[in-house]
């Protein structure tokens, strides 16, 4: 009787061996490409920028700030192209590039394409969608898909907005 209990309990413990190994198989890969929600805000204002959209358009920059998921505090940069026109008509946002810096000090590049709403008194909205394209530190080799819209103050050159998606790093 005692030849069969010990024998029971090595068959269970072989078996919560193989269980637990197939659930670290089964979990490995979801880990390595989880796509985290992303969601926060920023404000941020236009500074000159160099043209590199081409004669018939316009290269703005900006600087913002603001908090998300997964970076915290925010700081970051980045230019667009867009035409001449912004200040009258809807128009498109295209060759977009910006690098955020989380509060730790890793960043995030991404790129994005979108438009612009014609401006009523002043006032447009926007919205882009981006595409991650790697990062630095905590974020190196980062993926990820964000939808951003807000609104851009065209009289004083602020802009303020949402962000939302995800993130995998």
């Amino acid at each position: 009787m005692t030849r069969l209990i010990r024998s029971i309990t090595s068959a269970l413990a072989i078996a919560a061996l193989i269980a637990a190994l197939i659930a670290a198989l089964i979990a490995a890969p979801v880990a390595a490409g989880e796509q985290r929600p992303v969601h926060g805000q920023f404000t941020g204002f236009g500074v000159a920028a160099d043209q590199r959209c081409g004669p018939d358009a316009l290269t703005l920059g900006f600087v913002i700030t603001g908090v998300t998921s997964h970076l915290g505090r925010l700081t970051g940069s980045g230019t667009n192209c867009t035409e001449l026109t912004l200040g009258t008509q809807a128009v498109p946002i295209w060759h977009g590039i910006v690098t955020l810096e989380a509060a730790d000090g890793s960043t995030l590049s991404a790129s994005y394409e979108g438009h612009q709403g014609a401006p009523e008194a002043g006032v447009a909205t926007f919205l882009h969608n981006d595409t991650i394209l790697g990062g630095t530190g905590r974020f190196e080799g980062a993926t990820g898909e964000w939808t951003i819209s807000g609104l851009i103050d065209l009289t004083n050159l602020t802009v303020s907005g949402t962000v939302s998606g995800w993130l995998d790093y």
